[in-house]
């Protein structure tokens, strides 16, 4: 009987983990579905909820019952979103660069070869060059720059316009017709 002992007590340990984790499980669930009732919260809206309860659950259970078998699955699970984790950071940061460039194109606070510098830095340049995720400065030393186009929006830029800019004041644009219609 003694040989027995530490499995009786596992199986005993694992039958209250699944109790408590069953029990856990009705009863957020049965919460979900008051305070939706209550708020008149449609069942299609508490769908996902409901399965983010039941996965979180299940996590935990398996994690408390590998526990019982002296498996470490903590560590497996920190490995796991720690590489989630990293990944999300590189996506954000490809997107935070590819988004600052939908927003250089569209509010074009500069264009290819004005001459920019950020402000209180030394790195000016003639801008020659502008990609999904950088803009390519060259210095009058011939040196080129590769500028992070996030960047653009965490800085004060100064602008010098190219000689190829050409300044309209308001109104100059218009035809004569135009202009007498003018209030």
């Amino acid at each position: 009987m003694e040989t027995y002992a530490p499995l009786i007590s596992t199986a005993i340990s694992i039958a209250i983990i699944l109790t408590v984790g069953i029990a856990a499980y009705v009863a957020a669930i049965r919460a979900t579905n008051f305070a939706g009732q209550r708020a008149s919260i449609p069942h299609m809206v508490l769908n996902p909820l409901r399965t983010m309860i039941k996965g979180l659950v299940i996590v935990i259970i398996a994690t408390l019952v590998l526990g019982q078998f002296g498996i470490e699955l903590m560590s497996i699970v920190t490995a796991t979103l720690a590489m989630i984790a990293i990944g999300f950071f590189a996506v954000w940061s490809m997107v935070s660069h590819i988004t600052a460039t939908v927003f250089l194109v569209i509010l074009k606070p500069f264009n290819m070869n004005d001459h920019i510098q950020f402000a209180g830095e030394e790195t000016k340049g003639k801008v020659v060059d502008i990609n999904l995720f950088y803009t390519a400065l060259e210095t009058e030393e011939g040196d080129r720059y590769q500028i992070p186009n996030n960047l653009f929006f965490q800085k004060v830029l100064r602008r010098k316009l190219s000689e190829k800019a050409k300044v309209v004041p308001i109104g100059e644009h218009l035809g004569e017709e135009d202009k007498d219609s003018k209030v």
